[in-house]
């Protein structure tokens, strides 16, 4: 159905997901599952999840919702295993609880066996990559390479609910001076550009956090349980997962006490097959070289050889094509204010930092874990260093990068970290991936219906800039991943997406029309935070509403009308953001 503009577009726009600055990415179709938890304080426990409307608990499972994403993601996670799936009988009452109140249930770690080892070094063969998060009291290492990195996002009151990766290689066990502190952000809270100016696909969840950390309810997520990847097959599948202590944490924010209240240390490693049953004790605390109440084990990454039956790694690499009766890669962190922080390590013969990427004992040491990584070299503070005691939060181990958008076998945010690729819109994206497309009709000096011109952009409006609507993804017609996004609008203002194949240029309202008749409605938006995203999806949009099918070769024209009620220009109450035109491609 063809439509004329109507002068000017008045009707009620209802509220809906919005979005701040750039948008989704060709690596979005590509990039790995993420299993996550948040802890008892974050706004996200009791929220309503996004499949059945269930109130998340700290005890959950989560997901980023199906069909979202990546970037301002605003919509409540999706609840892939709940604290009663994993046989933890306090979950009932637990609906009932809300943001700051602990109900007993909490898991501080989780995987399913199928991290990536750390294999002996060998000519060619690829390391696999770590990604971490950090908690609410991390600030980072002064001078950290990367950007955004953890001292970015945490200066920004965001990386509690982020999660970051290491721009160098490495090859364990690494002591804290071997390299220089490298990290960068991977994944954020909620996919919004923070203070840092950091931007990343998000998971759906609430930042930035108060200053300083609340001990009960505070206004951001503490990402707190971290797995990378797909569910593992077959009869033996299974959840590992740790509960949390009970004991008092020196920055004075209680623990929940989850794994007593239902029978377990909060140093041992649990287990939960995936077809049913109650969990059971996988690796336990002395396996583990820990203290059974007075350590806590606070993350976990894990390559399971199969047998469901843990058997302690002996020395590092020693599980190197190990098969069902060999050993176990578990390679883990403490928690804050657990005893063994301090004590001596079995393989460096440091003291114990709860950054630290831990593995089981050395044989023939002192029965202590051994520093697999150091701390520093994630770029996470320490005593022992001079700085702050900061403790590594989530743990996952990928066998390939979670976003390579141009399949090069390096993670995105590495390729721009390192130089490798060019992120000249700072989204966080590679340039060599994104659309081709254009800005036209931008309102230059003199055209501004009266005299509020802003070069580059459309026609400025009550915030006294233009708005500016630019594209990512491809312009692949098959592929159809192109996302619009117009930012610089009033904050929460009403929007209206609309194409054309002819481009025209004329005063409209306080700004320039730039998409001659006919014109298609493809979307209105609710702006958030003076943005709002179109897409992906939008060819098939056009096809199947509207009859008009592209094909490779043709030229569609774009642009955002919105309300600007404020008495700013002439009498009208709406602007326009500048044009884009996009040519598609196969």
């Amino acid at each position: 159905m063809t439509h004329t503009l109507p002068s000017p577009f008045r009707r009620a726009f209802p509220l809906a997901t919005s979005v701040a600055l750039l948008c989704a990415a060709s690596a979005e179709a590509r990039q790995r599952p993420v299993h996550f938890s948040v802890d008892y304080h974050g706004p996200t426990k009791s929220r309503p999840d996004s499949g059945s409307a269930t109130p998340i608990t700290e005890g959950d499972v989560l997901l980023r919702a199906p069909g979202t994403g990546p970037f301002g993601v605003t919509v409540a996670p999706f609840t892939a295993f709940t604290a009663g799936a994993l046989g933890l009988p306090a979950y009932s009452a637990c609906a009932t609880t809300t943001s700051g109140t602990p109900c007993g249930v909490e898991i501080d770690a989780l995987s399913f066996g199928n991290d990536a080892r750390y294999l002996a070094p060998m000519p060619g063969q690829p390391r696999p990559r770590l990604y971490f998060s950090v908690d609410r009291f991390a600030q980072g290492i002064p001078g950290t390479l990367g950007s955004p990195s953890l001292r970015d996002e945490a200066q920004a009151r965001d990386a509690a609910s982020d999660v970051f990766t290491h721009l160098f290689d490495f090859t364990p066990p690494v002591a804290p001076a071997a390299l220089p502190p490298s990290n960068r952000l991977v994944l954020d809270g909620n996919g919004l550009r923070s203070a840092s100016g950091g931007l990343a696909p998000g998971l759906g969840l609430f930042e930035p956090h108060l200053q300083p950390p609340q001990p009960a309810a505070d206004t951001g997520d503490d990402l707190d349980a971290l797995h990378s990847g797909p569910l593992p097959p077959g009869p033996n599948a299974a959840l590992y997962f740790s509960l949390d202590a009970g004991f008092p944490d020196p920055n004075g924010v209680p623990n929940s006490n989850s794994a007593q209240l239902n029978g377990f240390s909060p140093a041992a490693v649990l287990r939960k097959a995936l077809a049913g049953g109650s969990p059971t004790v996988y690796a336990n605390a002395s396996q583990l070289g820990l203290h059974p109440i007075l350590d806590d084990l606070d993350a976990l990454a894990l390559f399971e050889n199969g047998d469901g039956v843990f058997q302690p790694s002996q020395a590092p690499y020693d599980w190197t094509g190990s098969l069902q009766g060999g050993t176990d890669m578990l390679l883990y962190s403490v928690r804050r204010g657990s005893a063994v922080v301090g004590q001596i390590d079995s393989l460096l013969g440091l003291p114990i930092e709860p950054g630290d990427v831990l593995t089981t004992p050395v044989a023939g040491g002192n029965g202590r874990p051994g520093i697999f990584i150091a701390a520093e070299v994630l770029g996470i503070s320490t005593q022992r260093s001079g700085g702050a005691r900061e403790e590594l939060d989530g743990l996952s181990i990928s066998p390939e990068p979670f976003f390579d958008c141009n399949q090069n076998g390096i993670e995105d945010a590495v390729d721009i970290g390192q130089g490798y690729s060019n992120d000249d819109n700072n989204n966080g994206i590679p340039d060599e991936c994104e659309v081709s497309y254009g800005r036209y009709c931008t309102c230059e000096v003199g055209l501004g219906p009266c005299g509020n011109d802003a070069p580059g952009t459309g026609c400025r409006n009550s915030t006294g800039v233009g708005a500016a609507l630019d594209g990512a993804g491809t312009s692949s017609v098959t592929t159809d991943d192109l996302t619009l996004l117009a930012a610089g609008m009033p904050g929460s203002t009403s929007t209206l997406l609309f194409a054309g194949p002819t481009a025209t240029q004329a005063a409209f309202g306080d700004g320039l029309r730039c998409v001659a008749n006919p014109v298609f409605r493809l979307g209105i938006q609710t702006a958030s935070g003076g943005a709002a995203s179109y897409g992906p999806g939008l060819a098939t949009q056009l096809c199947t509403s509207f009859s008009q099918c592209l094909t490779a070769g043709s030229t569609f024209h774009f642009q955002v009308w919105y309300r600007n009620a404020a008495n700013y220009c002439t009498s009208a109450t709406f602007n326009l953001t500048n044009g884009v035109s996009v040519t598609y491609t196969p």
